[in-house]
């Protein structure tokens, strides 16, 4: 393994290249000494054709953790320097890589409000990343949680900052003490207002500067002054602080000098490595009409060390760049030792280093036993008004479970998983009905009305999270015609089940007078569900978000009425 290189002993493509983070579809991973890349975006064989990795020969989608192997072990063979690579995790990987298992997501860790099962998690998402070479992490997040951003759905602890902040560095430190660098996003943060989905719109922090040093510059500050080591910038422009426009729009903090290298690098005075959020989303791609090379060039020029996902063209772009004098060469001598210094924290250059050191199987394992720990103390019972629960075995001889979600637009068979918790009741004494929503019977009850007759407990089952569906976060056609026919018979019998976003029960589920918020779908959840429905485990979990919007509560205190 390469020492760690003097810059004066380095090139300039090389400098440059220690500041590109690729795909693993670039093909400059095939020619590293004409593309000198100093990181890699682990993707391996998500299912998206513009971020898979090709095998050289055949064509073919790498899907496995072997075959994975075989190409980072190619790579390493191949460079000069050792390459980073790096990845999201909030979730697990298994998207990425479907050997592995996932890990429950921190909407449920912040339900148990337990520092110790985050730093646990922390240890066990950095031993999975490691189990496919990576050694940066690209969570936690601890943007403001807005109710209506579906795009952070289950990605965040909580929308309290306190808590959000115990939580993030309890999971820092277990990173950090698994050998793995960690990173804080989405820097400068949000708003409670902004709920637009980057990847696809313009997206602004519309807080004054004193405002965000209050409710989100703090908490990016506490994670810097406990250790962070990198911080992700996002395509989020932050106006109040820099109020630069370019083609008739705001600035994005990832393209603002201001923001990255005034605000960040001075002010706050973080040391470590600044790196954008994925380069090519629209957010910040069409203020400069497409054109690439430019955009790469800004995310230089504003601050930033490294930039994610790269294509090869950005070698060249950035090089012309210093070479006319546009970039000053002190800027890429910056941001190149800056890499090598994490780079040289986490082992890379040591003489033992392997990137691949980690058995999955065993993680596996591990992650099985802690998911199924959290899972049964993260449940949130939010009403039990009739007293419904805890249900007796000998009075539920027939359940009926109604499923509202859509699972064809992404949400990966939430509606097939449920197989767990029919099993759950049946291996107590009932039969169990699972079925796809309620007809829309134009006012007709007669569907729910039969339901309710036969059966002796009616479970509405709802799932919304990210992407599930893409876009807005809500239950639409067939799935929401559900709520229309809910509770028209059966409603003493009836008893709601959140298995994602918190914000079910406001928003679909209120009228229900029993209602569990379980934040996941994972097996080991619905598992505790069933067993705490029967009175067999207690219901601990908190409330991590606010049940009923903010602006509800203040309106109904304005003329003394309660939710």
């Amino acid at each position: 393994m390469s020492k760690k290189p003097l810059l004066s002993e380095m090139t300039l493509r090389e400098k440059i290249g220690q500041t590109a983070l690729g795909r693993p579809s670039c093909k400059g991973y095939l020619d590293l000494e004409h593309y000198p890349y100093g990181g890699l975006w682990s993707l391996g064989n998500l299912d998206q054709n513009v971020m898979n990795m090709a095998d050289r020969s055949t064509g073919k989608q790498v899907t496995t953790l072997k075959q994975w192997g075989e190409f980072i072990a190619e790579i390493n063979k191949n460079t000069k320097y050792p390459i980073l690579q790096a990845m999201d995790c909030t979730a697990g990987i298994r998207g990425c890589f479907s050997e592995t298992e996932h890990i429950i997501d921190c909407c449920a860790l912040g339900a148990t409000a337990s520092e110790e099962l985050s730093y646990e998690a922390g240890m066990l998402r950095a031993r999975l990343i490691r189990s496919v070479g990576s050694r940066w992490i690209w969570c936690p997040e601890i943007d403001r949680a807005a109710r209506r951003d579906a795009l952070m759905l289950g990605r965040q602890y909580s929308d309290d900052p306190e808590l959000v902040l115990k939580m993030s560095i309890a999971e820092m430190k277990g990173t950090h003490a698994a050998g793995v660098a960690s990173t804080v996003k989405h820097f400068p943060g949000m708003d409670r207002i902004e709920y637009r989905d980057p990847h696809v719109s313009e997206n602004m922090i519309f807080l004054s500067y004193e405002k965000w040093k209050k409710e989100q510059g703090y908490m990016f500050q506490r994670m810097f002054d406990e250790g962070m080591d990198t911080v992700m910038i996002a395509h989020r422009a932050f106006p109040a602080y820099d109020p630069t426009r370019y083609n008739d729009r705001y600035l994005p903090a990832s393209v603002s000098h201001r923001i990255v290298t005034d605000l960040l690098k001075g002010e706050m005075g973080f040391k470590g490595v600044a790196i954008t959020d994925g380069i090519e989303m629209r957010s910040l791609v069409t203020m400069f009409d497409g054109d690439m090379n430019r955009v790469y060039v800004e995310a230089i020029k504003a601050g930033n060390d490294m930039v994610l996902g790269v294509r090869d063209n950005y070698f060249d772009a950035i090089e012309q760049a210093v070479l006319s004098g546009e970039i000053p060469e002190s800027r890429i001598d910056d941001a190149c030792q800056r890499v090598l210094d994490l780079k040289e924290k986490y082992g890379l250059f040591d003489d033992d280093y392997t990137p691949i050191n980690e058995d999955v199987e065993v993680i596996n394992a591990d992650l099985r036993a802690f998911n199924e720990k959290v899972a049964k103390k993260a449940l949130s019972l939010v009403c039990n008004k009739r007293g419904l629960l805890p249900l007796k075995a000998d009075n539920i001889k027939h359940v009926t479970i109604i499923y509202s979600g859509h699972d064809e637009t992404g949400s990966g068979g939430v509606y097939d998983s449920l197989e767990t918790m029919k099993q759950a009741f049946e291996k107590r004494g009932a039969t169990v009905l699972l079925r796809r929503a309620l007809e829309d019977r134009l006012g007709d009850t007669s569907e729910i009305d039969e339901l309710a007759a036969n059966t002796d407990l009616l479970v509405y089952a709802g799932y919304l999270m990210r992407y599930a569906p893409e876009g807005a976060n809500s239950f639409f056609d067939k799935e929401v015609m559900t709520f229309h026919y809910a509770l028209c018979a059966g409603a003493e019998k009836s008893v709601g089940i959140g298995l994602g976003s918190p914000y079910m029960y406001y928003d679909f589920y209120s009228a229900f007078p029993t209602f569990i918020n379980a934040y996941n779908p994972y097996p080991e959840t619905q598992e505790a569900v069933v067993a705490a429905m029967y009175g067999e485990i207690p219901f601990e979990g908190g409330e991590p978000f606010g049940l009923i919007p903010e602006e509800v509560v203040n309106a109904m205190a304005e003329h003394g009425a309660t939710l």
